[in-house]
């Protein structure tokens, strides 16, 4: 997903920021809950999918 994160507005005469929500650690907990919805629904999870969920990649 490419997705930001909303922030306060930046104070007067300064450039916005945006964080791009998916940080490692989000990536990381939304893989894990694909592969458990994955193993409740009966479907099979791609490897990748896996290796995020277990912080390999």
């Amino acid at each position: 997903m490419t997705d930001t994160a909303r922030v306060r507005q930046a104070p007067s005469g300064q450039a916005a920021y945006r964080r791009p929500a998916d940080t490692p650690r989000v990536t990381a907990a939304k893989a894990r809950l694909r592969v458990a919805l994955d193993q409740q629904l009966g479907r099979k999870t791609p490897q990748s999918v896996k290796d995020v969920a277990e912080g390999k990649r």
